[in-house]
């Protein structure tokens, strides 16, 4: 996944059930400033490893969706209406990273009303809406996804632009561009790739300079920079400690030769376990940013 994003755990076995998981895909879009993860293919051993599961650890949040499929009867002859055991193991692998990962995960669920308790569900307060048609999950789910668009809090991984206090030169104002790299989860990180795209105009004053970790040529536009935890001339893996962060990258740019062009973009990305984080800050929006930083 591109950026943060919320799992959505619907059944897949009929139409009806594919529509209703790709609807609220289109409603996580709609009301969050998040993305979907709704696994359509067929579930198979390697789809459950290297996307199943690493989705759920990585989600910030989790839809579920529970649809009866079938009735059986027990030892003591009591009959119950089962929901999908896919379902039912996503949910209990979501518990394990609450209660054991410590890892906050909201939740959301759907149950339709003839499914049944069981398994670890039946220790849970999971409280969930209860419906008899995919039309009343939709109806439902709007006002809660718009409660989590204000409280949601990011996965614990950023990569974060900043534009710090410089130095004058040549009667211009030169400021620092600052690449973080901020791990808020309870994971160390140790292993990690950033590439950072910058517009060659914030350069002018230094125009023969080599970037740090530059993988384009000079005089290229835009300008693009690599770095690896092994960075730093050392043998050690320059290694983020959970709940810390690192300065990847301190680079000098000119605003007033940036400010030619406003709306010039730099953009930051940051490659960890797989998965992809991002940030993009036009010219305009570091300027802004700094004034904020100056004031405080």
């Amino acid at each position: 996944m591109a950026k943060d994003f919320i799992f959505i755990s619907c059944g897949q076995f009929t139409d009806a059930e594919r529509g209703l998981g790709k609807q609220i895909a289109a409603l996580v879009r709609t009301w969050t400033n998040l993305e979907p993860f709704f696994a359509e293919e067929v579930h198979d051993p390697n789809g459950l490893d290297t996307n199943i599961l690493d989705a759920l650890r990585h989600c910030v949040a989790f839809i579920v969706v529970m649809h009866p499929r079938g009735l059986i009867t027990r030892p003591d002859r009591s009959a119950h209406t089962r929901a999908s055991v896919w379902i039912e193991q996503e949910i209990a692998v979501a518990t394990y990273i609450q209660r054991i990962e410590k890892h906050p995960l909201p939740i959301i669920a759907f149950k339709h009303v003839d499914v049944g308790r069981e398994g670890i569900r039946d220790v849970l307060s999971l409280n969930p809406f209860e419906f008899t048609h995919e039309a009343e999950v939709l109806a439902a789910l709007p006002k809660h996804l718009e409660e989590w668009r204000s409280s949601l809090k990011p996965s614990g991984i950023q990569i974060r632009l900043q534009s710090a206090k410089g130095y004058m030169n040549e009667g211009h104002v030169i400021r620092k561009l600052e690449v973080t790299l901020v791990n808020g989860t309870n994971q160390r990180i140790t292993e990690y790739t950033c590439m950072v795209w910058l517009p060659a105009s914030i350069f002018k004053h230094w125009p023969d300079l080599r970037l740090p970790g530059e993988t384009s040529p000079i005089g290229s536009d835009p300008r693009r920079c690599r770095f690896k935890e092994t960075d730093k001339g050392s043998a050690k893996p320059r290694a983020v400690d959970s709940r810390d962060e690192a300065r990847l990258a301190t680079l000098d740019y000119c605003t007033r030769c940036a400010g030619i062009s406003p709306e010039e973009i730099v953009e930051a990305k940051v490659w960890i376990d797989g998965l992809e984080y991002s940030d993009q800050k036009t010219i305009k929006e570091l300027a802004a940013d700094a004034e904020r930083r100056d004031a405080h």
